[in-house]
């Protein structure tokens, strides 16, 4: 991917070895204006754009206007922003055909992601999509939560076939168009045909059309959540579609029909493949930071990153916010955003428009979405299925696999190897929407009873116990201070054990089941000392503490009286005694450090400050 050009953008988009000028485009632009019966004054006025970026436009000086004066102008006219897109799109392709400096050929891949600057990282995905259309399916059905960039990949793709048929789903229910006025306007735009009174009939035409066509073609079909429900069907109004994509999906059609939706589909149609689109890797995003000439040699982006779930209109709006109001200054953004993932307005909306949704189609998943927000996903990063299932106290056993694959489906929990979490961001506004609500208790108390059984497990399984040093290996106090050391080692590099990792998880549902904000609070609770289970995480906590700083303490002292024997040897010449004296003593010093650190951290987290001092 090329870098792109260092130049102001003002209503143009800078892009690398792009035509200057692209008189095709402006031809067709001034044909849109004379349709429409709009001058370049009065579309001036209406967009509020300067009248010198229209001109430019209009005269092909400009080969490829940046996204918001695209979506300026297509609002003034009244226009799809696809079919205006399209205009500049394909005519910049054929200039690009047409060029006079032979080079050798790219790959579809490679032309298709040279297409838009901001069109990256997406080279594997189209080999997916090439790879499917090889194994002759008709349907490839898009899916990933808002902002992944599903569109765009979609949009893109289509761009190498000959005939395109358009389909941009509205988002209001009350604004879909029926799937018989689409295929009837399909007809007689594209194939110059009338269609007939009866349905059956104008599906027989367009399939015929499909078949018979020596053009290549593409359908395109976006926003298709909109006329699903929560099973993923087509609702009652529109239950044409279901035979729209039957013929779609014919054997014999010379097409390939991309769809694009934030559920998935189960309709009984064959020749469907669903293709989930992941986030952009962290590389994709770094080198579109780059080219945004934003500094990113520091590890705030690999943070923000992971946060975001890579996704790519989020990594676009930050890219803009932090250009603007912050001079570039990724570090400076992230120190104040870090605690609020969703302080920004767009990104706020970007994630709340998945959960309103979710909310109106399917409350069971939405509650579930809602009650994850109470685990905290950090020194355990995931839960099993049953961290899931305990939270569906009031659906039916037969009901829960249902409600969990709907979030799945919809991309709005991550799953792997039988492993669950929310990213940061949506759990961000789970727990936004759990906390107010009555049930905030009740999911850390379904929580803890999880993670108490997690707990018994582990002990039963005697993974508590801690390994017995056989000193009588050791043949000499040297040998013995080495054998230590390297026992002491091994042990701060498992920092973290399973049964205190799970005990703590425990005293946070606790704390937040009782609404308690720390340890200290819990302890002045004296009717809450009287429970047994209470008593018993308290004292793991203290322990947890108590012997990292007391070991930590003694091995201190111990590499202190190696270092004085170590500087005796070396004034006495003895260099060799003296140099392993001294590596001892820093081993020592990093093994301590290490414990203190993880105690101080324990005691931190539960904000115990008698254990912090």
């Amino acid at each position: 991917m090329q870098p792109l050009n260092k130049v102001e953008n003002k209503g143009l988009s800078a892009v690398a070895k792009r035509p200057k000028k692209n008189k095709e485009a402006g031809e067709e632009f001034k044909k849109l204006l004379r349709e429409k019966r709009v001058t370049q004054y009065k579309l001036e006025q209406l967009t509020g754009l300067d009248k010198s970026v229209i001109s430019k436009i209009a005269t092909g000086q400009t080969a490829n206007p940046t996204p918001t004066t695209l979506v300026k102008i297509a609002d003034a006219l009244g226009v799809e922003l696809g079919q205006l897109t399209r205009i500049f799109e394909q005519s910049n392709l054929k200039s690009q055909d047409s060029a006079t400096n032979p080079q050798p050929q790219k790959s579809d891949s490679e032309v298709l992601t040279s297409i838009n600057s901001d069109f990256v990282g997406r080279e594997k995905d189209i080999a997916h999509l090439n790879n499917f259309v090889k194994q002759g399916v008709k349907i490839i059905l898009i899916y990933a939560k808002g902002g992944i960039g599903k569109t765009k990949l979609a949009w893109k793709y289509i761009q190498q076939f000959d005939l395109v048929l358009e389909l941009w789903m509205a988002k209001e229910t009350q604004n879909i168009c029926s799937a018989e006025s689409i295929i009837e306007e399909w007809l007689r735009r594209k194939f110059n045909e009338e269609p007939s009174q009866e349905f059956s009939i104008t599906l027989e035409r367009l399939r015929q059309h499909l078949r018979d066509s020596s053009k290549r073609i593409a359908v395109l079909i976006d926003n298709l959540e909109s006329v699903l429900d929560g099973n993923g069907k087509f609702i009652k109004p529109h239950r044409s579609y279901v035979e729209l994509l039957r013929v779609l999906a014919d054997e014999g059609a010379k097409s390939v029909t991309l769809i694009t939706s934030r559920d998935r589909l189960y309709e009984s149609i064959d020749n469907i493949q669903p293709y989930r689109l992941k986030g952009l890797a962290v590389e994709v995003w770094q080198e579109f930071f780059d080219n945004c000439y934003i500094k990113t040699d520091t590890s705030v982006l690999s943070v923000m990153h992971s946060a975001y779930g890579g996704n790519a209109k989020v990594m676009k709006i930050l890219c803009g916010v932090i250009k603007e109001d912050y001079l570039s200054n990724l570090e400076e953004y992230w120190q104040e955003h870090q605690s609020d993932l969703l302080k920004n307005k767009d990104l706020e909306d970007l994630v709340i428009s998945q959960f309103e949704r979710l909310q109106q189609i399917d409350r069971d998943a939405y509650l579930l979405l809602c009650r994850l927000g109470c685990y905290r996903y950090q020194n355990l990063p995931s839960v099993s299925i049953e961290g899931l299932l305990c939270l569906l106290w009031d659906v039916p056993e037969s009901e829960q696999w249902r409600v969990v694959k709907s979030l799945q489906d919809r991309s709005l929990v991550e799953c792997e190897n039988r492993q669950y979490w929310l990213h940061p961001v949506i759990c961000s506004e789970a727990i936004k929407r759990l906390k107010p609500t009555l049930e905030w208790s009740q999911a850390h108390k379904e929580a803890a009873y999880f993670w108490s059984i997690n707990f018994s497990q582990i002990v039963e399984s005697e993974q508590l116990q801690i390994k017995i040093i056989d000193w009588n290996q050791t043949r000499s106090y040297q040998e013995y201070l080495y054998f230590l050391i390297d026992y002491l080692e091994s042990l701060v590099k498992e920092e973290d054990y399973p049964e205190e990792l799970i005990g703590f998880e425990i005293f946070y549902h606790l704390l937040c089941l009782h609404n308690l904000d720390n340890l200290e609070e819990l302890i002045l609770r004296n009717s809450l000392l009287d429970n047994s289970g209470i008593r018993f995480f308290i004292q793991l906590i203290f322990e947890s503490v108590e012997w990292r700083r007391n070991l930590s303490k003694s091995i201190y002292e111990l590499g202190k009286c190696t270092y004085e024997i170590a500087l005796i040897d070396y004034k006495e010449s003895n260099i060799i005694q003296s140099q392993e004296g001294f590596k001892y003593w820093q081993r020592c010093f990093k093994v301590s450090q290490k414990l203190m650190h993880k105690a101080l951290s324990i005691a931190v987290e539960f904000k115990l400050d008698r254990l912090v001092k």
